[in-house]
């Protein structure tokens, strides 16, 4: 008896040696997840499970309806046309501000002298509160006091009211959008080019690259990890579209701008309709989960594809 207490001690001392690092990890982000499942985690799963209930107003006892709520959405053009607009917005705001950002990175990532505020600078706009930003934004397409429409008028142009314009309406959504955007967009493909191998511009430069032969046959390869991380943050991000289209346009329009995530909020918040919230939400991020995991997929096989050793020929 007296010899199974040290016994036992050297086996919990062997088990804190084998699993420390478990075991810290344990400890630093115990905390944090336990966290994230009270403030995010539940609510998000609560508001899925909403979907298959019909539940309109708060007093209103909930109803089990199984997969209607999922049927109305696909059958309900008020709601597959909010999906389609917030795919294609968002792909358009992705793919500019994924450009945009590049072409900053670019001009950041030359030795010019006070680099270091020229960042900070661009990346201003990532931090403001969108609150705060759309309103001035609005201010400058105040359609009788505006900025811009001051300036049409002193040059003999007509007024534009841009509020009622489709067209101009997801412009300036995509301006915003951008503009807010930019600095994050540009701060990480600017990791992304300072982690390539300087060696590899060198070798590049002795076998007479030019500037675009470097970027083409040496940045961009190099760039297809960091790449493939701000692609997919960048697809999940625009599909979720909403702040700026709430404060710039309201879904106006006639509802042309109406995205997704405004819709949800709308049912909501607005009508109170929390089954149907809850199953839009659910589809939207079976979409972006599926959207985003084909995509992860294929930058793997290609990258696999592309470091595959040639095989040694037998004897």
């Amino acid at each position: 008896m007296a010899q199974s207490v040290p016994l036992q001690q050297t086996k919990f001392k062997r088990f804190l040696v084998r699993h420390r690092d478990a075991l810290m990890a344990t400890v630093i982000l115990g905390p944090m997840l336990s966290w994230w499942m009270v403030v995010s985690g539940f609510p998000t799963l609560f508001g899925f499970g909403l979907g298959f209930f019909d539940w309109v107003g708060i007093q209103a006892h909930p109803k089990f309806t199984g997969f209607d709520n999922f049927i109305r959405f696909f059958k309900d053009p008020m709601y597959y046309e909010a999906l389609w607009r917030s795919i294609w917005l968002g792909a358009l705001v992705a793919v500019t501000t994924l450009l945009a950002g590049f072409g900053a990175a670019l001009l950041m990532n030359m030795p010019i002298f006070g680099k270091g505020i020229y960042r900070s600078i661009w990346y201003i706009p990532a931090v403001t509160s969108t609150v705060a930003t759309t309103q001035i934004f609005n201010f400058f397409l105040d359609p009788t006091n505006g900025v811009i429409n001051n300036f049409l008028k002193s040059i003999g142009h007509d007024p534009i009211i841009w509020q009622f314009s489709v067209p101009w309406s997801v412009f300036w959504i995509v301006v915003y959008s951008v503009w807010k955007g930019v600095g994050g967009a540009a701060l990480i493909w600017l990791a992304g080019l300072q982690s390539v191998d300087a060696t590899l511009y060198e070798a590049a430069e002795i076998d007479g690259a030019g500037k675009w032969g470097k970027l083409k046959y040496v940045t961009i390869p190099g760039l297809k990890p960091i790449a493939t991380f701000i692609v997919i943050t960048s697809l999940i991000g625009a599909i979720q579209i909403y702040e700026q289209v709430m404060f710039i346009t309201g879904g106006g329009p006639y509802g042309k701008t109406e995205v997704l995530v405004f819709r949800i909020y709308r049912d909501a918040f607005w009508d109170f309709n929390l089954g149907m919230a809850g199953a839009s939400s659910l589809v939207m991020a079976a979409i972006v989960f599926i959207a985003t995991s084909l995509y992860y997929r294929k930058s793997m096989r290609e990258d696999r594809s592309n470091t595959i050793p040639i095989k040694k020929r037998g004897k």
